[in-house]
């Protein structure tokens, strides 16, 4: 396996500062052991809150981090403190890794009938690992089959299978008891995520409508709407009520999956009749199902769309307005139809027709008509993620100048101005980043240099500035005045640390710190205490004794443990410039100040 991409400021994007603070002090304090590395797969056990440490898992792929998990109960947003843990020691520590083989190198030595003892070894550990095998074997059996036809022994096995892991799931959900929990424990017990347990099989009817595979795909989503239906009747009313609303967004969800099933096959008025029947009956349960309703008694003689379809917008009177809130779903579904069918210039019409430009440029690129889409892309989207998804078309379909063309126009743009209540600054710096990148391989220098300051400018980063240096050239001792001035404007503080540690500006480093000290974290601070320790002992010392001296004179005895780490981090200053009898003085200070803190007062005593 390549060497993954990853960076300290990459792991704190991940977790998010708080959560990057703790962490970090989990990989200071030594609490990860057990670091295997299998190829692209991390393990590791980290010691927390609980009394068996937690189980971290970290998957790489080529783009650096693609999957992240831990046995602790963390559900806040980003990665867990363990995960950042595991992450610095595998950046840091090389040494604490333990290379072992990967699962495949380990097992591709071994017989078939070998494989086979070791499959029911591990099935005999419990029921969860055979429904795991009977998953794995219905997958396999799908995926063999002659491409192009329904195979109706792995069809019958799928639908068998969407069905028991539905009902498991609900089964799982009714077997809660609130009584048994406090009161928060209540609440998150009884909570059912209805997406976790549909995503998987309408992700497999949407992968058979892609291969062609309609009747299958038909046979599949009324597998997953029959199990859904009758696991929502089995639960108890306290579930149903609790869960109410997601059972609304699961029910809509369903709706415009089963509405693309009915547009993508050709039925006939009786088989109408028979789907008609078949929504009512669920209907009972999920409640309305308007989507598919419409589906089936539209279906593609709509006056109004077969006039859009021909490229008649005079008859069509373009699209009805007044519609109702199921209706943008159900032209995407016609849309995803059209573009299986390779019928594009209908695509281009229905997409023009519905407000999709987005798509509809994306559709004129693939098929050459360039000016179009480029046209059609400034006249109506202000979105830098939508032009952005464009211009990757327009490059794509071999013309980059258009593409560079349509991302100059959208970094031009202000997103206050023209879109500020739905424009993310993520979008844009992703804009920038891909102009500067594209602009630069295609020797258009000054654009790169322009896309790069707006990236700097956007993020704040690192990496944009060390890009920006790649882009500038030999104009870097002109540019990187101006980049440095702005830095204090843009991004967090942390990045600015970033820049000015790795530009030796130490003493800029230290003014930000003091400036900004309420703003910043613990690891943020701790990293220009150690860069000063050398050359700058007396404000490293001071900082630390500040930390510590807060903490200890606000009397708050839960962060005692923080406040005795500072002032290890000070003696270690101390001690590296032959200080230590101003240390102990320092010390017999505090223990003469504190001496009633009976908590305080051994820990001090132990760092003499």
């Amino acid at each position: 396996m390549t060497q993954p991409r990853l960076t300290i400021e990459i792991v704190r994007e991940l977790a998010g500062d708080q959560t990057f603070d703790r962490g970090y002090r989990y990989y200071r304090d030594g609490t990860v052991s057990d670091v295997i590395r299998r190829g692209n797969l991390i393990q590791a056990q980290v010691q927390g809150s609980d009394f068996h440490p937690y189980r971290v898992q970290i998957e790489f792929d080529d783009g650096g981090v693609a999957a992240v998990s831990c046995t602790c109960p963390y559900e806040w947003g980003g990665i867990c403190k363990h995960a950042v843990a595991t992450l610095l020691v595998y950046l840091h520590d090389p040494k604490a890794i333990t290379e072992k083989p990967t699962l495949d190198a380990l097992l591709a030595d071994f017989t078939a009938e070998q494989l086979r003892q070791i499959m029911l070894g591990l099935a005999s550990l419990g029921p969860e690992i055979v429904e795991a095998i009977e998953r794995e074997i219905s997958w396999l059996q799908q995926q063999t089959a002659t491409p192009g036809t329904p195979a109706a022994a792995a069809e019958a096995v799928e639908i068998t299978g969407v069905r028991r892991e539905i009902r498991r799931a609900f089964y799982e959900a009714g077997r809660v008891d609130p009584y048994e929990f406090d009161y928060d424990g209540r609440y998150e017990a009884m909570e059912i995520e209805p997406e976790e347990i549909l995503d998987p099989h309408l992700e497999r009817v949407l992968a058979l409508l892609d291969n062609g595979e309609t009747a299958a795909a038909a046979a599949v989503m009324a597998a997953v709407m029959d199990a859904f239906a009758d696991g929502l009747s089995g639960l108890d009313n306290y579930l149903y009520e609790f869960n109410d609303d997601a059972f609304y967004v699961a029910n809509m969800t369903l709706d415009t999956a089963l509405a693309e099933v009915l547009l993508s096959l050709a039925l006939d008025t009786g088989e109408q009749a028979v789907w008609l029947k078949r929504i009512a009956g669920w209907e009972e349960e999920l409640g309305e199902l308007e989507a598919s309703r419409t589906a089936l008694t539209q279906g593609w003689s709509f006056p109004p769309l077969a006039a859009i379809l021909r490229g008649d917008q005079a008859e069509s009177g373009l699209w009805p307005v007044g519609l109702p809130d199921y209706a943008d779903d159900l032209a995407l579904a016609r849309l995803r139809i059209l573009a299986r069918q390779g019928r594009r210039q209908e695509y281009i019409s229905l997409a023009t027709a519905v407000g999709q430009t987005k798509l509809a440029a994306l559709m004129l690129a693939n098929i050459g008509q360039i000016d179009r889409a480029v046209a059609a892309a400034k006249a109506e989207i202000a979105s830098p993620a939508e032009l952005l998804e464009i211009a990757v078309g327009l490059a794509a379909a071999g013309d980059l100048d258009s593409a560079l063309e349509l991302a100059t126009h959208g970094l031009s743009l202000d997103p206050e101005e023209r879109h500020p209540a739905f424009v993310h600054e993520t979008s844009r710096l992703k804009l920038a980043r891909w102009t500067r990148d594209q602009a630069l391989a295609a020797g258009g220098s000054d654009l790169a240099l322009r896309a790069a300051e707006i990236a700097l400018r956007e993020s704040g980063t690192l990496s944009d500035f060390l890009a920006a240096r790649e882009t500038a050239g030999e104009r870097w001792p002109e540019i990187r005045p101006g980049l440095l001035k702005m830095l204090p404007k843009t991004g967090s503080i942390s990045n600015q640390l970033d820049i000015y540690l790795h530009e030796n500006m130490l003493d800029e480093a230290m003014a930000a710190v003091d400036k900004n000290r309420a703003l910043m974290m613990d690891a943020d601070l701790h990293r220009v205490v150690e860069a000063a320790r050398a050359t700058r002992p007396d404000w490293g010392i001071g900082r630390c004794r500040a930390e510590a001296e807060a903490i200890m004179d606000e009397g708050r005895a839960r962060d005692y443990d923080t406040a005795v780490s500072w002032l290890r981090d000070a003696r270690v200053i101390y001690e590296q410039h032959g200080r230590l009898a101003e240390w102990e003085r320092y010390l017999d200070g505090l223990l003469q100040t504190h001496h009633r803190k009976y908590k305080l007062v051994p820990m001090l005593r132990r760092i003499r």
